[in-house]
């Protein structure tokens, strides 16, 4: 009986951990004890390092010191966070502007950068600042940089040892010489493109009231016109656009005969205003038409870049309208044209709807530079045609400086293949040549390239300074414009123009030889190209053709509403230059191989 008793306790206690085991797996603990009474408190730690200021919303130029001139928005004498206090409702980009320059008068570019610094780094990065970029259609120098900066062209020829006088047309202030800070974004006209004034306007050359060139004329409120850039959401007025672009080549319309002063008009037909900006000079932009801006095709993006044409802004900015993005392609369908463009379907659009250019303002056709430096016109230069001026009144046809032009009226453009590349002739690099008339600027293409169309240019003549020297026939760039003195190395001491602040007493100018010395020596360090001179000179023919986009005419103004007669069989047309022996509706057949 012992032995039997023993042994079941000891069984009853073995089973013990497997009993405690499965208690604990079903959730048979029992409650948590009470927490403990919270300890003494311990000795504080030391202080971290202080992290970095923060930006005061007083500090508009972000130097940290508080600029009483520029920042003491309230006019308290002092600046702190009152200055950062909105009307009720916040400030929208009209009131912002007219507000704190009716408080303010303008004073420059910096206060512009108080606000929008960001933007101004942008600027410098554009081709309208820069004048060049990354090739992508200039044949044979795609991916390098060039532009406008070393162009050549037979208008005022190029740019190097000339800056000054280029400067009227550059959105900055002061670029005299090649030595312009590009980097410096005080340097940025902003007021130049957001003037929604119309008076705003640059100084052709320097004068004692506006000594810098590019800088405003001394008349010019710019308060005002800064109290305006807030209109128009800050889009750029026509007249703005305008300003420059018509009047490359130093004269309204002179250059591309397509862009003319009449382009920046906007106010409607009125007993005062009988002579309106219309449909007629282009359908696209008159105020009876569709009363575009010039960005509306030319579209901007973000950081300032607007997109272009040619050379190197093609995608700098949003997309560069085509005819076909806002006209379907059906749109002459069943029109009187449509059976005639069954035949032509590598016409681009420009080819009929803009049938001349020219309309109302007259534009260059030829350029003889040969022809300056004399005090009165030499008699060949009476018989050039002449032109109208934006005004209505006739144009001149001789100027001392610049030698003998003839004007064109209602021109009818050249047409070639095209297919977005160009021959371009570059200052030190592609400047020589072995045939005249000089090709200057010329589409590649040709009616073998599947990708091209015929499309209008206008086409430029005139002659200019080469080296005569048979080892050395180049095209030369003559320094027209900014005399050098020890500290301002603005071209040379041979200007050929005798204007301008800094010209010496006594200075006559118009010396070729002194003018073309200047710039060979003055530009290798501009563009790294070689500009050698050889000391002889003669003038040879040049030629260039310029594409034309704008004066597109109302259609019932259009090439073939008159049938085939309006191209063929009227001798209107170079059609060797197209690649016929003459006209194929009259026999002509293809002569390229």
């Amino acid at each position: 009986m012992q032995s039997l008793t023993r042994n079941r306790k000891t069984g009853w206690w073995s089973l013990l951990p497997a009993l405690l085991l499965s208690c604990t797996l079903a959730g048979c603990e029992g409650d948590d004890g009470k927490d403990g009474s919270t300890g003494a408190t311990g000795p504080a730690g030391t202080d971290g390092t202080d992290g970095a200021a923060g930006l005061n919303c007083w500090d508009l130029n972000q130097n940290g010191v508080p600029d009483i001139a520029v920042e003491d928005l309230n006019r308290d004498g002092v600046v702190d966070v009152n200055d950062c206090r909105t009307p009720t409702g916040g400030y929208t980009g009209v009131t912002i502007h007219s507000g704190y320059f009716t408080e303010n008068q303008y004073v420059g570019t910096v206060q512009c950068l108080n606000c929008h610094g960001k933007i101004g780094d942008d600027v410098l990065e554009t081709a309208h600042w820069k004048w060049e970029g990354t090739v992508a259609n200039i044949a044979g120098f795609e991916g390098t940089i060039h532009g406008k900066k070393d162009l050549i062209n037979n208008f005022c020829q190029a740019v190097p040892s000339n800056e000054g006088r280029c400067a009227q047309c550059h959105i900055g202030y002061g670029w005299n010489d090649k030595s312009y800070d590009f980097s410096n974004p005080r340097n940025i006209d902003c007021l130049v493109c957001h003037d929604q004034t119309g008076t705003y306007s640059k100084v052709p050359y320097p004068t004692p009231q506006q000594p810098i060139v590019g800088g405003p004329p001394a008349t010019v409120n710019l308060t005002n016109v800064a109290k305006s850039v807030g209109l128009n959401g800050g889009v750029p007025a026509r007249a703005a656009c305008v300003f420059c672009h018509s009047r490359a080549g130093g004269d309204d319309n002179v250059k591309h005969g397509d862009i003319n002063s009449r382009f920046g008009l906007t106010a409607p037909a009125s007993d005062t205003n009988p002579d309106p900006f219309d449909r007629t000079e282009d359908v696209h932009m008159g105020v009876d038409g569709g009363n575009f801006t010039c960005v509306r095709c030319h579209e901007a993006d973000d950081q300032h870049g607007i997109a272009g044409f040619m050379y190197h802004s093609v995608d700098e900015g949003g997309d560069m309208k085509e005819c076909t993005d806002c006209h379907a392609p059906s749109i002459h369908v069943g029109t009187s044209v449509e059976n005639m463009l069954t035949f032509h379907e590598r016409l681009a659009c420009q080819v009929c709807h803009i049938p001349t250019i020219a309309r109302k303002v007259a534009t260059y056709t030829d350029w003889r530079w040969s022809m300056a430096g004399s005090p009165t016109p030499p008699p060949e230069c009476a018989a050039t045609p002449t032109g109208v001026a934006a005004n209505g009144t006739q144009r001149g046809t001789y100027n001392t400086q610049k030698g003998c032009f003839t004007w064109g009226q209602n021109v009818r453009p050249t047409l070639r293949y095209y297919n977005g590349k160009w021959n371009r002739m570059i200052m030190g690099y592609n400047d020589s040549f072995t045939t005249t008339p000089v090709d200057l600027g010329s589409p590649t293409a040709t009616y073998h390239d599947a990708d091209a169309k015929i499309y209008p240019f206008k086409k430029m003549t005139g002659n200019q300074a080469a080296d005569s020297n048979p080892a050395n026939r180049i095209i030369l760039v003559p320094h027209l414009y900014g005399y050098s003195t020890t500290d301002t190395p603005r071209g040379g001491v041979n200007p050929y123009w005798p204007i301008g602040l800094g010209i010496p007493a006594g200075y006559t100018g118009y010396n070729w030889i002194g003018a073309l010395m200047d710039t060979a020596a003055y530009s290798p360090a501009y563009n790294g190209g070689d500009t050698s001179f050889s000391g002889e000179f003669d003038f040879v023919d040049t030629v260039m053709l310029l594409k034309v986009d704008h004066e597109v005419a109302p259609k019932e103004m259009a090439y073939g509403m008159g049938g085939c007669g309006d191209c063929h069989l009227n001798g209107q047309i170079d059609w060797p230059a197209l690649g016929w022996t003459a006209d194929p509706a009259n026999g002509g057949t293809q002569t390229l191989p």
